[in-house]
């Protein structure tokens, strides 16, 4: 009898602590982009924008994430001797890759590191100005995030994230600082 009662004991323990962290997470993005890098004599764009990405954990600190962020107007107006107009331009990032997860600080707290992969979209609504054209290319992103749980089942965050995009398109070499904040829903 007593050895049925510590079996049972044992089973419920280690059932416990294979609970994990919800395995999905979908994050919704508010965020300040810049170009960094380029040219010295031309001025470096910038723009708010927003983003969607989905994680889901293939390991308990490991975590394959994509998603789509975007830069919304970056280049506003453009003047020539006919006037100024607007572009009505926007640039689409869609990263792939994997981030590592630290365990939480606190129950509450998590930092996360990671990169990957990248497909950058450049559109112009108003191709009518000159020397403008959208492009598209593939290279490269880096992100890094604090996050802290609102909740204690730990299925809202809020998070803090820099991103790196990295991109060579078509007679582009594009180079993005992005800064976001973040409100995620984890869920199994």
């Amino acid at each position: 009898m007593h050895m049925r009662t510590i079996i049972c004991f044992l089973l419920a323990v280690s059932g416990i602590a294979a609970q994990t962290d919800p395995g999905n997470r979908l994050t919704f993005s508010g965020a300040w982009s810049t170009q960094v890098g380029g040219y010295a004599y031309a001025p470096k764009e910038d723009a708010a924008g927003f983003g969607l990405s989905y994680g889901h954990r293939i390991l308990r600190f490991v975590e394959a994430e994509a998603g789509l962020f975007t830069a919304l107007d970056p280049t506003a107006n453009v003047c020539t001797k006919f006037g100024c107009q607007d572009l009505d331009d926007r640039y689409y990032w869609v990263p792939f890759g994997v981030r590592f997860i630290a365990p939480t600080y606190l129950g509450r707290i998590e930092l996360s590191g990671g990169g990957g992969g990248l497909y950058e979209k450049y559109t112009v609504g108003n191709s009518s100005v000159c020397c403008y054209a959208a492009h598209d290319g593939w290279g490269g992103y880096f992100v890094g995030s604090v996050s802290v749980a609102l909740d204690r089942s730990r299925r809202f965050w809020l998070s803090g994230t820099p991103r790196w995009f990295l991109a060579n398109g078509t007679y582009a070499r594009d180079r993005w600082f992005q800064i976001a904040g973040e409100v995620s829903y984890r869920f199994r």
